[in-house]
């Protein structure tokens, strides 16, 4: 199945937009007033040429802490792709945009693929006798990116976006593990860790070796960063459920319950009891008694 690209970028900027312009450009963010930002309709006018409508990514109006009466309208587009045509397409959204709510526009492109392109942040439209408009927009390359300076933040975006800059393969389990870490600190609901969580995996999904590896290397923090990242729903215990159901005892579920009766190991028995795995099988595999388990089954209840 394809990824939507669009949705998954649309739905985080539209949901830490604030998060985006404090991560990729601190100093514009210090000067807006975003206490009473407003989303506007991202479909704009029809394309005569191409026969359908525009439909920019994200659009917001806000308001400058120096001048309360200046309405500034900040448009934010993610590319996923080399487009050689992308600077005029800015271009024309830029004069839609000017031309639906004619305000002062601030465009910023995403561009989130992983080729070494250099990006142009310009159109200019020339007469054989006057540059008649030279146009800019602010940009952010997420694969030039070096994703270490971002490992420590607290800042849900650039966290998500870790997963699109630049890293080598030996690098995955660490970048990965960066992000959990910035899990545990961040003071997010439920929902919003789920969606920065799904957005990251969605573009970095690690192995089984790979994720035995951070499950090895998790154990070694902190005891408050080792349980939160332990019991983190990922794909290593999602594959150990699996192969305890197909083929019994294996080193998937040995590794994911050997904390012996920790949080962690209930919270993964929970899950083989979801799966209507008989007590006596998961008291083989997991060393706890069939009471205790029983006990789990009814709390569940």
């Amino acid at each position: 199945m394809s990824t939507d690209h669009d949705r998954m970028f649309k739905e985080l900027l539209h949901h830490f937009f604030d998060e985006f312009l404090l991560a990729f450009f601190p100093e514009i963010y210090e000067q807006l007033d975003l206490s009473a930002k407003k989303f506007l309709s991202e479909e704009l006018f029809p394309d005569l040429i191409d026969g359908d409508k525009k439909r920019a990514d994200v659009i917001a109006e806000t308001k400058l802490k120096s001048a309360q009466d200046l309405i500034l309208i900040i448009h934010l587009e993610a590319q996923n792709y080399y487009q050689v045509t992308f600077p005029e397409r800015m271009f024309i959204y830029f004069c839609m945009i000017y031309l639906k709510f004619r305000k002062p526009v601030l465009p910023i492109a995403i561009f989130s693929y992983n080729e070494n392109k250099n990006e142009p942040d310009e159109y200019v439209v020339a007469a054989p006798f006057l540059r008649v408009n030279h146009f800019r927009f602010l940009k952010v390359e997420l694969h030039k990116m070096d994703w270490k300076k971002f490992m420590n933040s607290k800042n849900p975006v650039s966290a998500a976006l870790m997963s699109r800059m630049h890293y080598s393969k030996k690098e995955r389990v660490q970048v990965r593990l960066a992000f959990l870490r910035q899990l545990v600190r961040m003071n997010l609901d439920e929902a919003r860790l789920g969606m920065i969580n799904g957005f990251f995996e969605t573009y970095l999904q690690l192995d089984e070796n790979e994720e035995e590896q951070l499950m090895k290397e998790a154990r070694e923090l902190p005891a408050k960063e080792r349980d939160a990242i332990i019991k983190w729903p990922n794909a290593y215990y999602d594959r150990g459920v699996k192969k305890g159901i197909e083929q019994g005892i294996e080193r998937g579920i040995e590794q994911g319950i050997e904390q012996g009766k920790s949080d962690a190991t209930r919270e993964f028995v929970r899950k083989l009891l979801k799966e209507r795995m008989s007590s006596a099988k998961i008291s083989d595999l997991t060393g706890l008694s069939e009471e205790e388990i029983g006990k789990m089954a009814k709390e569940d209840e």
